[in-house]
């Protein structure tokens, strides 16, 4: 009797030519990177519903996160932090100056550029990320020591600062 072999032997999926192809090491960084892009996407979906419930949206969010972080950028310095057109940052720039949230102000050296700031009217969103936020810590740290905590940190900005583009 003759063995026969199936047609799946024969023809292996897509999916087994590219594990075939990846050593055991590609797929050790490969899991790393996976699983913190599924995490941000995690966070940000967790964040998003918090937010959705005092009317933020996530590009809303996350302008004024950086706005925050770096208080004083130019409209073209938002756009290039959050990888999004100059045209588009303006709409949201205009949006959020409607809000009250933030304002425009001229350059002490160049009055034709235009810097923006948090205005104290974000005040109670930014309190409201800071509650989902301690709540967020809690339940996604769980488990998780400082001292691993503060390892994982280090890691992290390590990966960080090699993903940084050079100048």
């Amino acid at each position: 009797m003759v063995a026969v072999r199936s047609n799946e032997q024969q023809n292996p999926s897509a999916s087994d030519l590219v594990r075939a192809m990846s050593d055991a090491s590609y797929r050790e960084h490969s899991e790393l990177l996976y699983s913190m892009h599924e995490l941000s996407r995690l966070i940000s979906t967790h964040v998003d519903k918090h937010m959705a419930t005092v009317r933020v949206t996530h590009v809303q969010w996350w302008a004024l996160m950086h706005i925050y972080e770096q208080e004083g950028l130019t409209q073209t310095e938002l756009a290039e932090v959050m990888q999004m057109g100059r045209a588009s940052v303006g709409k949201l720039v205009e949006r959020l100056e409607a809000k009250r949230w933030i304002e425009r102000r001229a350059d002490d050296s160049d009055s034709r550029v235009r810097r923006i700031f948090l205005r104290h009217e974000v005040v109670p969103i930014f309190v409201h990320m800071t509650d989902e936020g301690k709540a967020l810590f809690k339940t996604f740290l769980a488990g998780i020591s400082d001292a691993e905590e503060r390892r994982l940190l280090a890691g992290i900005r390590k990966i960080r600062r090699n993903a940084e583009p050079r100048a």
